[in-house]
């Protein structure tokens, strides 16, 4: 922890950066379960003869995507905000990691929407857009971990033999 006016936030920023991993790896494994490759996303948004699915709705669609319009906003907004605030990256890589995320999260929201009514050819759009968006928020994590876990103090040279040579006394 470099800056100790962070030391109160370190618990409540470990947690958050937890539930990003844990939500980075629900949604991958949704993800890979319910969609899948391309196929899988436009049998999703198109619907399939042989699942016996219908084509989504727009009703249906927007149903996942306003709460996931203010949802995914709101932990990038936080992350973001804190990360910035800790001042753990340079202000033009924050800019380029804020950017990308909002921009993957926009994508992938609009992407139902594209391969459903636009072509079923923006399934690779989903695809990219969601694994972008997954990384973005294990970046977050890394680097709310890199910002508020303690870290170890070096060792002075020489110390660890000299601890060894202790042990063996």
């Amino acid at each position: 922890m470099r800056d100790p006016r962070l030391e109160p936030y370190r618990a409540p920023a470990i947690a958050f950066a937890a539930y990003l991993v844990l939500q980075a790896a629900s949604a991958a494994a949704l993800f890979a379960l319910k969609l899948g490759g391309a196929e899988g996303v436009r049998a999703f948004y198109l619907g399939s003869e042989e699942r016996f699915t219908a084509a989504k709705s727009l009703a249906g669609i927007l149903e996942v995507a306003v709460p996931h319009l203010v949802a995914i906003p709101l932990v990038l907004f936080a992350a973001a905000h804190v990360v910035g605030f800790a001042r753990a990256l340079p202000v033009a890589a924050h800019r380029v990691l804020v950017a990308a995320s909002f921009g993957a999260a926009l994508a992938g929201i609009l992407a139902g929407f594209g391969v459903r009514w636009v072509g079923p050819e923006l399934a690779w759009l989903k695809i990219v857009s969601f694994a972008a968006l997954e990384v973005a928020l294990l970046a977050w994590a890394g680097l709310l971990g890199a910002v508020f876990l303690p870290r170890r103090a070096a060792a002075p040279a020489g110390a660890s033999r000299r601890a060894a040579g202790e042990v063996a006394r």
